[in-house]
């Protein structure tokens, strides 16, 4: 089957009323007396073999949509491109990538729907423990080798359960996760054969939308029922985000100590002993992490910078060089991670092996404009630092010049090293320029505020560092106040070009972006439709949509703004 066009779907030609009356009989017939038939599947294994035998065996059972990838890479490209509705995915992908963590990341992508069934192939004898242990559980694992039956038995009970999932696949595709958790509702109300299984996805959900409250109260029913790890698992990162960090630190420890494998554990143990400053003892457990599971990018760039934090260069630099070689085939490679690299090397003064990895960084993206503006900033940190201060002035000056049009497409730790290499030439005022806007459009996150603060202590600018964090954050706070008077005062014209002109101010800033959007809507829903306006709120939505689908206030203004549109009567404006 080619790979440009996705293979017609009887049920859907069926719906388009595309066939006549007979054929639409024996495709519903089909469909019916063959789950097979009506599925798209997906093959991912890097042995020809493999692909060959497992296709072999599902056209046995009557499938005729099969697609097929042999790197993870491949097989993300399909992802985002088909709605497949079963994947059998080998473990041993290549290269350190396994199924697992190609799984976690197409959940994090939010590439399958719910009711896709995802299911492990592999060898490896330890799997059972290995993937019981996983955050995300696949429905599955097949030990090779296996019979055909041993794959249609597997596959018929995976399939008959995620087919309960079906009533979530078109809200959580939308990233309507507030609908999602009503349906679960509905669904445990009925108290089926699936009720674990819909606890488990509305827990999942409220913790994606920070509904800490309502997911604890879940996690700690299930606990009720059944002591499973899942479960205690949720209740720590619940209790996380109440701030109860002994009990969440108590919790992680047990599920570790019930089962080792829990990865996820590790890395919010990690974050809590950060938070409690408690630096060493957070780089001990990603030491640890990272051995039992070192293909994880996220996990070793945490241990890269809770490393070069408590100057223990050699980690970093370890960490750093994994980064780069397991990102550099996936949707993670950046040239940042690149920069990364080169200023611990430059840290452990050893600027000829920053010098190969800009060299690296430069060839890896030529004529991409981010990357080359990157190789500048970290090209000019090297010269500072190789006595060159000249050439360095220059290559900052021209990286300025770019800095204003780049900025909307850099991601933070971009802009971060920009400035460290602004305050590396005493340029202090652009340096504070690029942090006090970071801060203001980043002005509730605690993790990046707690990054950049470290930045400032490394410039040995602590104390200035904290006064304009303080001070910007303020300044969010009051125009967002001063704004809301107005509103509540019932002033909504003012308090709408008060909003517009804080998003002007800080475009970056999702709860001033969804403020705006919700005065527009309060202003249209008073004084009737006007069409600017909305054009502006519904790009607006759309471009929170895809950069914080899970903020909880984006959440409940996405039910409000479908109930206006559904009031005003305009459909083509729905999300």
């Amino acid at each position: 089957m080619s790979a440009s066009s996705p293979p017609p779907n009887p049920l859907a030609q069926l719906a388009a009323g595309r066939l006549g009356r007979s054929e639409r009989d024996a495709a519903a017939e089909k469909a019916r007396r063959n789950p097979y038939a009506h599925r798209l599947f997906l093959v991912i294994d890097s042995v020809p073999e493999m692909q060959r035998a497992l296709a072999m065996t599902l056209a046995s059972f009557g499938a005729d949509k099969v697609e097929y990838a042999s790197r993870a890479s491949d097989a993300l490209a399909k992802l985002s491109k088909y709605d497949f509705d079963v994947v059998l995915c080998d473990y041993d992908l290549g290269n350190g990538y396994d199924g697992l963590y190609l799984f976690e990341e197409v959940k994090e992508r939010n590439l399958i729907k719910q009711s896709c069934v995802f299911m492990i192939v592999t060898g490896e004898r330890r799997a059972p423990r290995v993937i019981s242990a996983a955050e995300l559980v696949p429905d599955d694992y097949l030990l090779k080798p296996f019979t055909g039956e041993v794959l249609r038995l597997r596959l018929e009970r995976a399939m008959r359960r995620r087919e309960a999932f079906k009533v979530v696949d078109d809200a959580v595709q939308r990233h309507d996760y507030l609908g999602a958790i009503d349906i679960c509702n509905r669904m445990l109300a009925e108290r089926n054969e699936f009720m674990i299984d819909f606890m488990k996805l509305k827990g999942s959900l409220a913790l994606k939308i920070e509904d800490f409250h309502t997911a604890g109260q879940l996690y700690q029913e299930v606990l009720k029922i059944k002591e499973v790890g899942w479960a205690k698992l949720g209740l720590a990162k619940s209790l996380t985000g109440l701030k109860s960090y002994d009990e969440a630190r108590q919790l992680f420890e047990e599920v570790l100590v019930e089962n080792g494998r829990v990865m996820e554990a590790y890395d919010w143990l990690a974050r809590l002993h950060q938070n409690n400053h408690q630096l060493e003892e957070a780089q001990a457990v990603l030491k640890t992490a990272t051995g039992l599971s070192p293909v994880v990018i996220r996990r070793q760039q945490a241990l890269a910078a809770v490393a070069l934090r408590n100057g223990d260069l050699d980690v970093a630099e370890a960490a750093c060089q994994t980064t780069l070689e397991l990102a550099k085939y996936t949707w993670h490679r950046h040239p940042t991670l690149y920069a990364d690299l080169a200023h611990v090397q430059l840290s452990r003064g050893e600027p000829s092996q920053a010098s190969r990895t800009l060299s690296n960084l430069r060839r890896d993206f030529r004529y991409n404009e981010v990357g080359e503006w990157m190789a500048d900033v970290v090209d000019s940190q090297i010269q500072t630092k190789t006595g060159q201060p000249q050439k360095a002035q220059q290559l900052l000056a021209a990286a300025k010049e770019r800095y204003q049009k780049l900025a909307g497409e850099l991601p933070a730790e971009a802009q971060m090293e920009f400035a460290r290499a602004c305050y590396a030439q005493k340029d202090l005022e652009a340096g504070d320029a690029v942090m006090r806007e970071l801060v203001r459009n980043h002005h509730d996150d605690e993790a990046l505020l707690s990054r950049i603060g470290a930045l400032f202590e490394e410039s040995s600018r602590g104390e200035a560092g904290r006064e304009l964090i303080s001070a910007s954050v303020q300044t969010v706070i009051d125009l967002n106040n001063a704004a809301v008077k107005e509103a509540q005062a019932g002033r909504l014209d003012e308090a709408l070009e008060r909003f517009a002109k804080a998003h002007e101010e800080m475009p970056a800033n999702v709860q001033v972006t969804l403020n705006l959007v919700n005065a527009t809507l309060a202003l249209v829903q008073r004084q009737g439709w006007h069409e600017s306006h909305m054009r502006r709120a519904h790009e607006l939505m759309l471009k929170v949509r895809k950069d914080a689908p899970a903020n909880a206030k984006f959440q409940k203004l996405q039910q409000a703004w479908r109930l206006a549109i559904d009031k005003l009567g305009m459909p083509q404006w729905t999300l």
